[in-house]
């Protein structure tokens, strides 16, 4: 097909290369994929001053249950009490608390 303005067989109306816009959508898209298995551990947050108790999340790729686990052995020098563990089945949501021994 012929673009009378450009010449270009597989362009937009304004000129624009269809075979450069899905490399580009398609490195944009690999990059996104690319980040998600390589993000960022969730932080662990102390949510009891008294009692040491703590929360933590362990949801997406990420992160597992294993994970969980690791960072509540790591805060509590290999101590601690889990409190409550809630998933929702689909590995979105692994909400985690645990208590540090005395």
């Amino acid at each position: 097909m012929f673009n009378g303005t450009f010449g270009c067989r597989f362009c937009l109306n304004d000129g624009i290369d269809m075979n450069k816009l899905l490399l580009v959508i398609s490195v944009l898209i690999l990059n996104a994929c690319a980040q998600l298995q390589h993000g960022q551990m969730q932080p662990v947050k102390q949510i009891g001053l008294k009692d040491n108790i703590y929360f933590t999340t362990c949801a997406g790729a990420v992160e597992g249950w294993p994970d969980c686990y690791e960072k509540a052995s790591l805060t509590c020098n290999k101590n601690f009490v889990v409190i409550s563990k809630e998933d929702n089945g689909r590995g979105t949501k692994r909400d985690f608390t645990f208590q540090c021994k005395q």
